[in-house]
């Protein structure tokens, strides 16, 4: 037989390489001397026990064909201009990477935290909303807030029931005060007189007040534990990512949304593990695992993230004033 003839039949998986050539490494020395190594089919039949070795050949040798059979055998990356990206169906999938021994997240909450589907942390995130959410109101959203309290207590014959309030009846010659834009102010700055208003005839505000703060914080603190996440997570990835449409495999004039990201030391990673996995046949190739995330998943060791005790209050206080208009 000629060399051709030789590498069609080992590409078919009808090559005696044992019977011709004693073993892999010579047949494929033979290959390299001869400049015919890049005719080799790295999925041909029976490949576990060389695809290793020949894909590290690949790198050094001809790279774009490389480049070719990982994305053929990883089905979840895409190599763009030779940047290679991780391709998903949903960032969520990124938490098979981490694992739980003690007190870390837990991979599900992982899960969740990333497609955007874990919230309400705390039920009750505050137990004064006059000192966290009034008082930390934009002079924008004060104004919105007594204009709300001047409307809502319109015609209303308020109680004497703080300092605050007696001086204002004494001034408006009643036993009783009628709010207006005259003492609002006056009102709100005293925090004994807006807690008393509060618990009656401002109760829905009171409400109001809770649900904002509970909205700016849970916010908050799932951006805090986001970050948190992805700080771990680059290890192995470059940036946020970012969302791209693609058409669907099989429903004509559809298109599905895939997560994409940048993959840092991919290369080195996956020469790595073809390095470290040569002698395991057919479960230690890509093709065997399919997808990079399995790659990582078992040749790294795990991920561990874990949850942050309260979120930043700046991004708490910024959340409030930004919430108050959809409530107030």
């Amino acid at each position: 037989m000629t060399m051709d003839d030789i590498i069609d039949s080992f590409n078919n998986g009808e090559l005696d390489v044992e019977g011709y050539f004693n073993d892999y490494d010579t047949f494929f020395n033979i290959l390299k001397k001869r400049g015919l190594m890049s005719q080799v089919n790295p999925d041909a039949p029976d490949s576990e026990e060389w695809q290793n070795e020949y894909l590290i050949w690949l790198y050094s040798n001809d790279k774009e064909k490389f480049d070719r059979y990982i994305e053929k055998f990883l089905g979840d990356v895409e190599i763009v201009n030779g940047n290679p990206y991780l391709i998903l169906n949903s960032r969520g999938e990124l938490s098979k990477l981490f694992c739980t021994f003690r007190n870390e997240l837990r991979p599900e909450t992982i899960e969740a935290v990333l497609d955007g589907e874990h919230d309400n942390y705390y039920d009750y995130s505050t137990d004064d909303v006059y000192r966290d959410v009034i008082e930390e109101l934009t002079k924008e959203n004060l104004r919105r807030l007594k204009e709300y309290i001047i409307d809502t207590l319109k015609g209303k014959q308020i109680p004497t029931s703080t300092e605050v309030l007696e001086s204002i009846a004494q001034s408006q010659g009643n036993d009783y005060v009628t709010v207006d834009e005259s003492n609002i102010d006056e009102i709100v700055d005293d925090k004994e007189t807006m807690e008393e208003l509060m618990d009656d005839e401002l109760i829905d505000l009171k409400g109001e007040l809770y649900s904002v703060h509970s909205g700016a914080y849970n916010s908050a603190y799932e951006d805090d534990l986001y970050d948190t996440i992805w700080d771990k997570l680059e290890e192995f990835f470059q940036g946020p990512g970012e969302w791209l449409s693609r058409p669907h495999t099989y429903k004509k004039d559809t298109e599905v949304q895939k997560f994409r990201v940048p993959i840092h030391n991919f290369y080195s990673n996956i020469l790595d593990y073809l390095q470290d996995n040569k002698a395991y046949g057919h479960s230690g190739t890509l093709e065997y695992h399919g997808d990079y995330l399995s790659i990582l998943h078992e040749g790294w060791e795990c991920l561990k993230a874990w949850a942050p005790d309260y979120p930043d209050s700046r991004k708490v206080d910024k959340n409030i004033n930004e919430y108050f208009s959809d409530y107030i």
